[in-house]
């Protein structure tokens, strides 16, 4: 059919308003949102408590702060604090939806936070990290561990922040307890899995496995401490096995859980330590019972568990790890280490024992017989830590007991300290605050070291008659030992050690000494104020 002009016409008009009546419909537009990304410094974070901190978050001001929605967290919680806008979050906040402790959701996601939130059509994604905190002495919140790089160099903020398969420290420095840990690495000397006898023990146990480790020397802890030591491992040296107390610093029931095998410490800081879950760790602390744990002990067997090889507490990778009475291990079983430095905290113990008052009459040794030859008839060298050392006839060793006042001390320890022969000489005041500084370090085990009474000092003389010809034997006291055992003992014509005990008549102003000389040794009144020498004394009761 053909168009007439008209019809052509009348339809463009009816199409052109068709095309008006479109136009004044509403337009529909989708609006764009927008993702923003942002990475949160560890500077840009302020501390508010142990438990939350505060950091001011891209695109929320005060004045918006109520309008933010759809906020969410990968663990913890998080909130927008109406009045300045600043987000604070909570690591340790609990969750509804997991089981485990919020310490170890927080330590299971390396202390990364990942947070979500919507302001108007922009949604903000931020990660960072907030590392565990502690109060620092002037009460203020701060991060509790620092992470230590084989060398001794403090690890840059960013790699403190990072875990340990993007990063390597070697030890870690707990800031509330002012120590430093070995940290378990996975091979190498410090290896996670490499196992100990305690202190100088060399033979394995019969009913255990030989220890294994790659130490040039035996596999035990003495060696451990030694290797640390000349390595200068984190720029240190005065490397030792923990306290019980000092364990129980660092290890938190928090971080354990039993299902999934986590040991309870901190293993963002120690990785390998959940490897070596419900197992048992050396500490410093011997014991001795008096048969040891076999039913017959064999003297001499340093393959059995008697009171020659002794016990010592370990700390196991478990929920009792503080438990008090927990009971202790032979020191020939094979057990995990990992050494700690800086101050002793020493471990509080209830067996001292105070000043002997039971009269110690000092041995007898007739003259021309050498009492040097049969000297561990009597005496004991120890280890550090207060073993009995394996090898007796070494010429190094810390302390002294004295077995000779057995039959009158029952169960009692007398423990002497092995000194310095060249150490500088001490007035009284100084003798007296030494002994504390000794303390502090737990020497041999103890904490407990004083000035010993004149009595107990005298103890260490031997009476040896002096002869001048028939009818004229006059009685004589003398240094003993002086060429084995005691070795360290300065002799010579009033060669005076300090007691504790104040002259009687003066004792404001004297204290008792007691001169080590080759005869006629005797005790006298000396002024506070002169300079003398020391050593010290440790009396504690043994396990029954």
């Amino acid at each position: 059919m053909k168009k007439t002009a008209l019809s052509i016409a009348f339809m463009g008009i009816f199409i052109s308003a068709c095309n008006d009546s479109n136009s004044t419909s509403p337009q529909i537009t989708t609006p764009q949102i927008s993702t923003i990304t942002a990475h949160i410094k560890t500077s840009d974070i302020a501390p508010v408590s142990t438990t939350m901190v505060s950091f001011s978050a891209p695109g929320i001001t005060a004045s918006n702060a109520s309008k933010i929605t759809d906020i969410t967290a990968n663990f913890g919680d998080v909130s927008i604090d109406q009045t300045t806008g600043d987000m604070t979050f909570k690591p340790y906040a609990s969750s509804a939806t997991n089981v485990l402790s919020a310490e170890i959701i927080a330590a299971q996601h390396d202390y990364k936070f990942e947070i979500s939130y919507k302001v108007d059509n922009n949604i903000y994604q931020l990660d960072g990290s907030v590392l565990p905190l502690y109060n620092d002495k002037a009460n203020q919140p701060a991060v509790r561990f620092s992470k230590i790089s084989l060398d001794g160099t403090l690890l840059s903020p960013e790699d403190q922040a990072r875990p340990a398969n993007t990063s390597d420290w070697s030890c870690v420095t707990d800031n509330s307890s002012e120590l430093m840990w070995q940290a378990p690495q996975a091979n190498g000397t410090y290896a996670f899995n490499e196992t100990y006898y305690w202190g100088d023990r060399t033979i394995n146990n019969r009913d255990y496995s030989e220890a294994s480790c790659i130490l040039d020397g035996d596999c035990n802890t003495d060696n451990l401490v030694a290797e640390a030591d000349k390595q200068q491992l984190c720029g240190r040296s005065g490397w030792r096995l923990a306290t019980r107390t000092e364990w129980q610093t660092l290890l938190d029931k928090k971080l354990f859980d039993e299902d999934s095998k986590q040991s309870p410490v901190n293993n963002f800081y120690f990785p390998y330590l959940d490897s070596n879950y419900d197992e048992a760790y050396w500490t410093d602390s011997f014991t001795i019972y008096a048969n040891g744990h076999d039913n017959k002990p064999t003297a001499g067997d340093w393959q059995g568990s008697n009171a020659l090889v002794g016990d010592a507490h370990v700390m196991w990778m478990s929920e009792d790890f503080d438990f008090a009475n927990m009971p202790p291990r032979s020191t020939n079983e094979p057990h995990f280490a990992m050494l700690v430095n800086g101050t002793v905290i020493p471990d509080i113990k209830d067996n001292d024992v105070p000043e002997l008052s039971t009269q110690l009459t000092p041995q007898n040794i007739a003259e021309g017989v050498d009492e040097n030859l049969n000297w561990q008839s009597r005496f004991v060298k120890h280890g550090n830590s207060g073993q009995a050392l394996a090898d007796q006839d070494t010429a190094n060793w810390t302390c002294t007991s004295d077995l000779a006042y057995r039959s009158v001390l029952a169960n009692t320890q007398i423990l002497w300290q092995r000194i310095n022969k060249d150490a500088p000489l001490k007035d009284y005041a100084q003798a007296v605050e030494y002994a504390k500084q000794v303390n502090q370090t737990a020497l041999c085990g103890q904490t407990n070291w004083r000035l010993p009474t004149e009595n107990e000092l005298k103890s260490l003389l031997v009476n040896t008659p002096i002869s001048y010809g028939p009818g004229m034997v006059f009685p004589s006291q003398r240094a003993s030992y002086i060429t084995s055992v005691l070795d360290d003992t300065n002799v010579d014509y009033d060669s005076y050690y300090w007691t504790s005990i104040a002259d009687a008549y003066k004792p404001e102003t004297k204290q008792i000494a007691v001169a080590f000389q080759d005869s006629f040794s005797e005790s006298s009144g000396i002024a506070n104020t002169e300079l003398h020498h020391v050593r010290l004394i440790s009396t504690t009761r043994l396990q029954p």
